[in-house]
């Protein structure tokens, strides 16, 4: 919009000449500091000596109202907004128009502006009030704009009465004054009388066919009557005729009717003056839709025909991302941050190395992020994270605390410190940390974690009703799909979490990669409905990827080789570590499930390799001897064998102290291909 108020305040700011806004006071003869100063600020824009000439003017004539009024717009500009409002009433309080030439209407229009720029919209409407009474009389050439100004800040206020009374005067004062027109079609719109405005529009336009405003406002008009080829073709001329156009706003238009979006984009690719910006927002529309790899083609175009360009590529990697190509994401963005390294680019790689499994890299480059912002404490959750995934706790609380210590309104830094505390034992810590969360976590909106620290503190029916509330704000965010199917397995919702975890997908969720490291999921990840699914997807993801002519990404498949001893009964005794504990476990083929003894049990519980949480309850099973026996059952929060993990293992504690440490069938079947070389004496795992 063309806003006549933030020009004539960007105007003013240039300090025009004082002949402009400071006519000479008729009863004053010293006035050169202040005339110095104006020169200083058209001449060399600095404001400090500009400041300094000011203080001497007004020492010397402290009553001067041009000198007062131009300090008051340094201070402004200085963000010293109180200094500013003091030399404005000061101004105010000794003004004589007609020995100034400054009207009493543009001091208190000024005066507004500044409680503006402090965001208090009622003091400012109580000067615009005091300002558009008096410039009727006083300044009637500012009424018009002291009237816009006045009926913009009513309506932020919410009061449409106010503000379209303003409008309708506005426009009997001159009917093609766009801008009230504008703003009278968007009060009408917010009433849902989105004919009456596209009429007022309509006839607005044929003012000025340049008025960018307009068209924002059509597009509105026509979306809430359900027109979208026609709120389409407005967004698109509005985009055409405004450089700042909301792109956001934009594309939620676009993809009420993709194809026709796409269409129109196209057509104006080879008709405009601008091809590459309509490209680029094709691109947008193409990534909207999850279309990542016609956005990729598009982007590509775009390089071919015009050049490298930075931008351009952080886009693509992004894209590249969401379509799993972590390798090209992260080759690509290596570029740009080679040439200017941010925090941002920087974070950005770290995403793409722990979306693809690379958690060394992704702490290296959350790292260097740090590095170049080291206040920032989503930085530290992340990196926090990244340890956690590794295994080492220790390193992850550490993260979290500073992150916590840097900004202790972050709710995700609770969350993941105090699920730690959860695992460790440490209950009331980690209540007091999901209590946190329910008082910093108020607004049920993407980026939200309320729903886990509900379902932590025993209350799964208002977690599951704030991540409906979540999902219900973006019905199309897979993130948010995902989000609930990580809930849900947390929960023990099991055939609810692959549901959802379908919808995910289907959504466009296409990190696959992050699906099979992210230990949310570990109660649904022996289900043959979730192993289906997976594989499901990844199928129709490939083929998508074939059909885009784009790389398809193998599924790195890792060879873990394990010496082992071998035992006269003929099972094998292997180095493993449970929890961080290092420990000799039995391989035995024979075996159902995993075994240790109490004794293993109760040192791993009394140094706090074993959490009161990690306790499930019992199981049955049968000894070597038929005998059917009853034992507690444990989650092994971690068991790992070599480079081979896994995470969230059930195992049963038998009352026999001389019981091995068995691994079962139940586990082996989840680290994927196992095969024994009896030559060599080694267990081979072959696992993704």
């Amino acid at each position: 919009m063309k806003k006549t108020l933030f020009i004539l305040s960007v105007l003013l700011l240039v300090f025009a000449s004082p002949d402009l806004f400071a006519q000479k006071n008729k009863t004053e003869t010293n006035d050169y500091n202040l005339r110095k100063a104006y020169e200083v600020l058209q001449e060399e824009g600095d404001e400090e000596k500009a400041l300094g000439l000011l203080n001497q003017q007004l020492k010397d004539t402290p009553d001067n109202v041009n000198a007062l009024f131009l300090r008051a717009r340094l201070f402004y500009h200085k963000k010293d907004v109180g200094m500013a409002i003091s030399d404005i009433n000061r101004a105010i309080k000794v003004n004589n128009p007609k020995k100034t030439g400054v009207a009493n209407s543009f001091l208190h229009w000024w005066k507004a502006t500044f409680y503006e720029g402090m965001y208090d919209f009622e003091k400012a409407a109580e000067e615009y009030k005091i300002a558009y009474q008096l410039v009727q009389k006083d300044d009637p050439k500012n009424l018009q704009q002291i009237s816009f100004a006045y009926a913009q800040c009513l309506y932020i206020l919410d009061d449409l009465d106010g503000a379209d009374e303003i409008y309708r005067k506005m426009l009997a004062n001159d009917e093609t004054d766009q801008a009230a027109a504008v703003g009278l079609a968007r009060s009408l719109i917010n009433r849902e009388k989105y004919q009456e405005a596209l009429d007022l529009l309509s006839k607005a336009q044929l003012y000025d066919t340049d008025y960018s405003q307009i068209y924002r406002f059509k597009m509105k008009a026509y979306d809430g009557l359900g027109e979208s080829s026609k709120a389409i073709d407005c967004a698109l001329d509005w985009c055409d005729k405004d450089e700042d156009a909301d792109y956001d706003a934009v594309i939620e238009v676009l993809e009420k009717r993709p194809n026709y979006a796409a269409a129109s984009i196209k057509s104006r690719v080879k008709k405009s003056e601008k091809p590459a910006f309509w490209q680029f927002m094709l691109c947008l529309l193409y990534e909207k839709e999850n279309k990542y790899a016609e956005a990729v083609k598009c982007y590509d175009a775009i390089e071919a025909e015009y050049g490298y360009s930075d931008d351009i590529n952080v886009r693509r990697c992004d894209c590249y991302n969401e379509l799993g190509l972590f390798d090209k994401a992260i080759a690509d963005i290596s570029k740009v941050i080679d040439k200017t390294p941010t925090a941002m680019l920087f974070a950005s790689r770290a995403e793409y190395n722990w979306q693809a499994g690379y958690f060394d890299e992704a702490i290296a480059d959350y790292t260097s992020a740090i590095e170049e912002a080291p206040t920032a404490a989503c930085l530290y959750y992340m990196r926090g994270w990244m340890y956690e995934m590794k295994g080492d706790r220790k390193q992850a609380r550490e993260d979290y605390d500073l992150g916590i210590e840097l900004d202790d309104e972050y709710p995700y830094l609770y969350l993941m410190r105090g699920e730690l505390s959860w695992d460790e034992g440490d209950k009331e810590s980690a209540k007091s940390d999901f209590e946190k969360i329910l008082l910093l976590d108020t607004l049920a909106e993407d980026g939200s974690c309320r729903h886990y620290a509900l379902h932590f503190l025993g209350k799964d029916d208002e977690a599951q009703e704030w991540m409906d509330k979540i999902i219900a704000q973006q019905p199309n965010d897979a993130g948010n799909h995902y989000d609930n199917a990580c809930l849900n397995a947390r929960m023990g919702n099991l055939e609810k979490s692959v549901s959802a975890l379908r919808t995910a997908f289907e959504k466009g969720y296409r990190s696959f990669s992050h699906v099979r490291h992210d230990d949310d999921l570990n109660s649904i990840r022996d289900l043959p409905e979730y192993k289906a699914l997976l594989e499901e997807y990844e199928t129709k993801h490939a083929a998508y990827l074939k059909e885009n002519e784009m790389e398809v990404p193998e599924t790195e498949e890792q060879v873990t080789e394990i010496s082992m001893k071998r035992s006269p009964g003929g099972t094998f005794e292997i180095p493993c570590s449970i929890n961080g504990l290092a420990l000799q476990m039995i391989f035995d083929t024979g075996a159902s499930d995993v075994t240790l003894s109490s004794v293993e049990a109760n040192f791993m519980f009394k140094n706090g390799y074993l959490a009161e949480n990690d306790i499930r309850g019992k199981r049955y099973y049968q000894n070597a001897t038929g005998e059917i026996n009853a034992g507690t059952v444990i989650k092994l929060r971690e068991v790992k064998i070599g480079d081979a993990v896994l995470k969230n293992v059930d195992a049963s504690v038998v009352k026999n102290q001389q019981a091995p440490l068995l691994l079962g069938q139940s586990a082996l079947e989840r680290f994927g291909t196992i095969t024994i070389d009896n030559v060599n004496n080694k267990l081979i795992i072959k696992h993704k």
